[in-house]
C-alpha cells in the first residue's frame, strides 16, 4: 500500500489555531503536507505554524539532522529529496533519488541520510553535508520505514509486502542480513541500547519486539488497530504507536510489552515522533489536517494544532543532543 494519496485542491487558512498548550521549552516540529506540497514549521511552545516551506510534489517522510540545522524531506511524487535550512526555512538543495521515496532517516553522527524508495525497492544514501548520492541499496518488497542502531553501524528497513526487515551494514552500504516480522511491517524503532527493535505491523495489528542483532521475536504486543508508525521515548520506557484506523495513539510499556494507554488524536493518524526534549509525542492526523501533541509522562493530549496543513502525513523533530540513560 502506497502512503501517497491523490492530490486534493484544498485551501487552508494559516497560521493554525491553538488549543490549550503547556511546553517546557521551545522546540520545533516539521510536518510534511502530502497534498499541500509543503512543510509546516510548527513552534511547539506556542502551537503556531511559523511558516510553510514549499517542496516538490508529494512530500512524505522527513528527518532532522542531529545538529538541527537541516531537514531532509522525501517528495514521493517527484522522486527527490529536498534539504531545508532551518535557520532561513528555505530549500537549499534537491537531490534525485529512486522511485517513490516515502521515508528518511539520518544516521546518528549526521553524515548520511538514508531514503526509502518504495516502488524501486531500494534505499538511496545521501552524503551530508555534500548532498551527493553515495549508494543505492536493493532491499525487500515495498519498503516503508528505516531506523538506525544507536551507533549508526546498521540501518533496519521494513518491507511491507515481504514481511521482513532488511539490515544494512552502513560501513559498506550493503545488505548484511534480514529477519522476519509479522504481516505488513510498516515502521520500526530501535532502542537506545540497540538491544531491541520494535516493528509496527499494519496487517496483523501488532508490534513485534525483536532481540538484536539476530532479530528473533521475543514478544508480540497486540491490541493495535492498523499500526502505521512507532516512536520510543528517550528514556526507553514507552513506545507510542499510531492506530491509523481508529483515530488514536496507543502507548505500550517496554517493561511489560503491553498497551497501557490509548490517546484519542484525530482522523487518520499517520506518523509519530518524540520532541527534542523528550516531553512530548507529535502526531500527524492526515484526514484531520492537524497535529496532536501528547505529554510523554501523563499520556494526556496537551495541544492540537489545526489546521496544520493539507493532508499532513509525517512529522519529525531534532534528535536529543545526548544519549539518554536506559537499560533497554
Amino acid at each position: 500500500m502506497s502512503r501517497y494519496s491523490s492530490l486534493k485542491l484544498l485551501f487552508l487558512a494559516l497560521p493554525a489555531m491553538m488549543v490549550s498548550t503547556a511546553h517546557a521549552s521551545t522546540s520545533y516540529a516539521y510536518v510534511s503536507n502530502i497534498s499541500g506540497n509543503n512543510v509546516s514549521v510548527v513552534n511547539a511552545s506556542t502551537g503556531q505554524v511559523v511558516t510553510l516551506v514549499g517542496v516538490p510534489a508529494g512530500p512524505n517522510g522527513l528527518a532532522v539532522t542531529p545538529d538541527g540545522t537541516a531537514v531532509y524531506v522525501a517528495s514521493q511524487g517527484a522522486n527527490s529529496v529536498s534539504v531545508i535550512d532551518t535557520a532561513s526555512n528555505t530549500v537549499t538543495a534537491t537531490i534525485p533519488v529512486g522511485t517513490s521515496p516515502v521515508s528518511v532517516a539520518i544516521n546518528p553522527n549526521g553524515s548520511a541520510a538514508y531514503v526509502v524508495n518504495q516502488e524501486a525497492n531500494s534505499v538511496s544514501v545521501i552524503g551530508i553535508p555534500g548532498n551527493q548520492l553515495l549508494a543505492t541499496i536493493p532491499v525487500g518488497t515495498h519498503p516503508v520505514g528505516v531506523a538506525f542502531s544507536r551507533d549508526g553501524s546498521h540501518a533496519c528497513v521494513t518491507n511491507l509486502y515481504s514481511g521482513m526487515v532488511t539490515v544494512i551494514d552502513t560501513a559498506t552500504n550493503t545488505v548484511s542480513g534480514s529477519f522476519p516480522t509479522m504481516a505488513g511491517p510498516a515502521s520500526i524503532a530501535v532502542s537506545f541500547t540497540s538491544r531491541r527493535a520494535y516493528v509496527a505491523n499494519q496487517y496483523s495489528d501488532s508490534v513485534t519486539v525483536h532481540a538484536l542483532p539476530g532479530g528473533e521475536i521475543v514478544a508480540t504486543i497486540t491490541g493495535f488497530i492498523f499500526p502505521n508508525s512507532i516512536a520510543l521515548t528517550q528514556n526507553g520506557k514507552y513506545g507510542f504507536v499510531t492506530d491509523g484506523n481508529s483515530g488514536s495513539v496507543s502507548v505500550f510499556s517496554t517493561a511489560t510489552n503491553a498497551i497501557i494507554a490509548t490517546v484519542p488524536t484525530g482522523s487518520l493518524p499517520t506518523s509519530v515522533a518524540v520532541s527534542t526534549d523528550g516531553t512530548e509525542a507529535y502526531v500527524t492526523n492526515e484526514s484531520g489536517f492537524s497535529l496532536s501533541m501528547i505529554n510523554t509522562s501523563t499520556f494526556a493530549l496537551t495541544t492540537t494544532v489545526s489546521p496544520v496543513g493539507v493532508y499532513p502525513i509525517a512529522v519529525a523533530a531534532q534528535p536529543p543532543a545526548s544519549k539518554p540513560t536506559t537499560s533497554r
